[in-house]
């Protein structure tokens, strides 16, 4: 997911529990790597996107999960394990994996099944190519693919989405010097947002108000993101071709209106050794809040079949 900044979340409240997740922790060298674990059974660790999000907004789908003990990461940088300042020296995709293999084997976990959204579906598939012994199943919903090409076109594939009256709307609020500049632009991003990665916009607001408002500060780091996107290797980053060698069995699940959607889990699909590609209709970059009885569904069945 191109950056959604977490300013707009000032603007809204939740009701939103911690109590179901165990918390926990692995100590690194700049402070301490922290996870959060839900339920038993077959383990599952869910990767969150951004990149620079904290696992949380993922909990809405560990939550469906009840069979199965469901792991979530806050990577070096995110969430509650912002202990040091996020620049390219250190931020990367290599660093995420390594906190992923730390927490299975902080664990004791021998395979795990791979649940990633948006740049999370990257991440799940690089650590299936660098780990693969240590991996069921990898389930995709909205990836960013095997490498970050994407990024070229993703934001005009957002901005066609504005009609002249969005934009004017837009416009104005920027112009507004009556509402102080970090309201006004937290607003503006709140409009981009639901207009941008949402088939039906009206449903944004159902995504941020799942987000705990006491806990804004960790949602989403920009600087992380930032970071990520500035390493000299980022655009360099490609795995098709270790990718397609796999043996795991690869599930893709997307919004037929999702703007990363490209192409590029079709073709993935065809040339992947064991793998299935379910689109859902009339849905974004968030398929389980546009559509949450049908993405339930096909995700129950991509996880037992």
């Amino acid at each position: 997911m191109k950056k959604i900044i977490i300013l707009t979340l000032l603007f809204l409240t939740s009701n939103f529990t911690f109590a179901q997740y165990k918390h926990d922790s692995i100590k690194v060298d700049f402070g301490y790597l922290h996870y959060y674990v839900k339920g038993k059974g077959t383990p599952i660790v869910h990767l969150q996107g951004g990149p620079g999000f904290s696992h949380f907004y993922m909990r809405k789908i560990a939550d469906s999960i009840t069979n199965h003990q469901n792991i979530l990461i806050d990577y070096q940088g995110t969430g509650k394990s912002q202990y040091r300042n996020a620049d390219a020296s250190w931020v990367s995709i290599d660093r995420i994996i390594a906190d992923v293999e730390l927490v299975r084997k902080k664990m004791n976990i021998e395979k795990w099944t791979v649940i990633g959204h948006s740049y999370g579906g990257m991440f799940a598939f690089y650590y299936g190519v660098k780990h693969p012994n240590q991996v069921n199943k990898i389930i995709s919903i909205c990836g960013a693919g095997t490498d970050n090409s994407f990024q070229n076109y993703f934001m005009d594939n957002i901005e066609v989405r504005f009609s002249e009256e969005d934009k004017k709307m837009i416009n104005n609020l920027m112009a507004d010097e009556s509402i102080p500049f970090q309201e006004r632009m937290a607003k503006v991003l709140y409009f981009q947002t639901k207009i941008g990665y949402f088939y039906d916009r009206n449903k944004a607001d159902i995504f941020f108000q799942s987000l705990a408002s006491e806990n804004m500060n960790t949602l989403y780091n920009d600087a992380f993101f930032n970071a990520y996107v500035s390493n000299p290797n980022f655009f360099k980053f490609d795995i098709y071709k270790e990718f397609i060698k796999t043996k795991i069995p690869i599930r893709f699940i997307e919004g037929r209106q999702d703007p990363g959607n490209d192409g590029k889990s079709i073709l993935l699909n065809e040339k992947l050794k064991n793998s299935k590609i379910q689109f859902i209709e009339k849905s974004g970059h968030f398929i389980w809040i546009e559509k949450p009885e049908t993405f339930f569904k096909v995700l129950s069945s991509f996880l037992t079949n």
